[in-house]
């Protein structure tokens, strides 16, 4: 095994990883955990292979041309829906998801089903929600035990 103390991986700040707005908003993009992700980026978006352009040809390349390479891609995202996009994104097995605004969030079904919202009244019986540890162990689960 081969410790990296000295390092840290700031997924934000790689070449291949983003968000990008689409027409009908923005989503999330990690291109990692391939052989070649930006061939596959690529496939999805149907555009030529750019790991095959010297620009982008490996890792230090595509960090050296991030910019240009995260213009291709807000481009081409730009031409067609969110939807769209993350269908092709999956169709490539490629990591992606909408990015959702707060009120989107709070009432996506994987928020509900996870139990993210606890509900409570306020000492006047005005009704509150709140939003729930993420953190979950076994015999102790989080609850509202007191009004702020």
């Amino acid at each position: 095994m081969v410790m990296m103390e000295d390092s840290e991986v700031n997924w934000a700040a790689m070449p291949l990883s983003g968000v990008f707005d689409t027409q009908t908003g923005p989503l999330v993009l990690v291109g990692a955990f391939k052989a070649n992700p930006l061939r596959d980026i690529c496939a999805a978006l149907e555009i030529e292979d750019l790991s095959l352009d010297a620009r982008f040809a490996d890792l230090t390349a595509q960090f050296a041309h991030k910019a240009e390479l995260h213009a291709i891609f807000r481009e081409r995202f730009a031409s067609h829906t969110r939807e769209h996009w993350l269908a092709r994104l999956e169709e490539q097995d490629l990591l992606s998801a909408p990015v959702r605004e707060m009120r989107e969030a709070l009432v996506d079904a994987q928020t509900l089903h996870n139990e993210m919202i606890l509900e409570g009244s306020s000492p006047s019986g005005r009704k509150l929600k709140f939003i729930a540890s993420p953190i979950r162990m076994s015999g102790a689960r989080a609850e509202l035990r007191r009004a702020p």
